[in-house]
């Protein structure tokens, strides 16, 4: 089944961004009750703002660039990007 955005990403002629796994934020969701804290305890900690990560665990935010993905990341919900830069790029 494909969720209405990413048909409107379709439609829009942009590339379809996976989102995060739903088993990691049913995971992180299940550790945040046994710990017993809140989102916004859980932004606090990662510092980024409440809206945000709400938005990402709750799906309404792509988290496939941007603030999105960032929060995303922090939150261990999508890997992080190797990016690998040549040694004679870096020296310069």
């Amino acid at each position: 089944m494909v969720c209405a955005v990413a048909k409107d990403e379709e439609r829009r002629g942009r590339p379809f961004a996976p989102r995060p796994d739903p088993a990691r934020i049913e995971a992180l969701r299940a550790r945040m009750t046994a710990e017993g804290q809140t989102v916004a305890a859980l932004a606090v900690q990662i510092g980024e703002d409440a809206s945000n990560v709400y938005k990402v665990l709750s799906g309404t935010r792509a988290a496939s660039s941007g603030v999105g993905h960032r929060v995303a990341v922090k939150l261990g919900l999508k890997d992080s990007p190797i990016i690998e830069v040549p040694v004679h790029e870096i020296a310069r």
